[in-house]
């Protein structure tokens, strides 16, 4: 019974419960760690450094926290700076379902802070592996292709690209020289404006009058022929002049729609020509006028 209170008394002694449990990490570089610093979990104190141990190829780093912060088997720790002007603390990161125990957070779930010395011995793994004699060989070969007549050469390139140059500065002179020549063309084409737009008037109304022309033909011939079918009966007395008296009636027929044909060509011409003068008014910002043609005259047969 003596020694079994002993052994628990000696226990009690290197592990009082009111100083928590242990955890502990590797690490491959231990310069900002320190017996006592301070163990966080988010943010709140949970326990600190006790004893850190030197072996071959990393740093055992132990610490103890409270009973009841819970410690995953899947935990990270990240050293951190406490304040700008120095100090650090252990921030110790709880992930997985099982609880951690006894065993050691392993170094690649340890991070520490930036190191100058670890950083400028990363940056030689970057060239160790350059091979610099083939770089060594084409800067010679750069270096031997500068030389002699192959000077001469660069200075024939360059040479060319000024004589480019020159040729696209001369052409562009070229260019403004015709743009110079369109302003001027289109500023006394502006001096005629009021003609032009006297002129599209007056072809507006030529052309309204023929369109009104035009109806009024097709609706004369129309009659006309409804005029004949009514007088057919008094014809077909007039067997012996009948044929002479349908001949002349077909001539006049002739003649009224060759009328209608030419007046429907002479009408599109003129839209033609009032849409050109149109537009030339429309480049100069001419205001728009109230034409002839923007008006319908309404005729028996043709309502607008």
């Amino acid at each position: 019974m003596a020694t079994v209170i002993g052994l628990v008394l000696t226990y009690i002694y290197y592990n009082p419960p009111s100083q928590g449990k242990a955890v502990s990490f590797y690490t491959d570089d231990a310069n900002a760690i320190r017996v006592g610093d301070e163990v966080r979990m988010a943010g709140i104190k949970v326990g600190a450094v006790t004893e850190m141990a030197l072996e071959p190829n990393q740093v055992l780093v132990k610490a103890k926290i409270k009973n009841d912060a819970f410690v995953g088997d899947q935990s990270q720790v990240d050293v951190r700076m406490l304040t700008v002007v120095g100090g650090y603390y252990i921030n110790l990161a709880s992930m997985g379902n099982m609880p951690l125990g006894a065993q050691p957070i392993p170094v690649s779930r340890v991070t520490m802070p930036y190191s100058l010395i670890r950083t400028l011995a990363d940056t030689t793994k970057i060239t160790e592996n350059v091979d610099t004699k083939p770089i060594n060989e084409s800067l010679n070969q750069i270096s031997q292709g500068l030389t002699g007549t192959n000077v001469q050469a660069i200075k024939t390139t360059i040479d060319a690209g000024n004589a480019l140059m020159s040729t696209v500065e001369r052409q562009r002179g070229q260019v403004t020289k015709i743009l110079d020549l369109s302003d001027e063309y289109i500023k006394a084409l502006s001096q005629y404006r009021d003609k032009f737009a006297q002129l599209v008037r007056k072809i507006s109304i030529a052309t309204q009058t023929m369109v009104i022309y035009d109806k009024g033909i097709s609706q004369t011939l129309q009659g006309l022929g409804e005029v004949l079918l009514a007088i057919k009966p008094l014809a077909d007395a007039y067997e012996a002049h009948q044929a002479e008296f349908v001949e002349k009636i077909r001539a006049y027929l002739e003649r009224g729609r060759d009328f209608v044909e030419r007046n429907g060509l002479t009408i599109r011409a003129l839209k033609r020509v009032q849409n050109l003068f149109d537009r030339i008014l429309n480049a100069q910002n001419a205001g728009p006028g109230l034409l002839a043609t923007d008006m319908c005259v309404p005729v028996p047969g043709s309502a607008c």
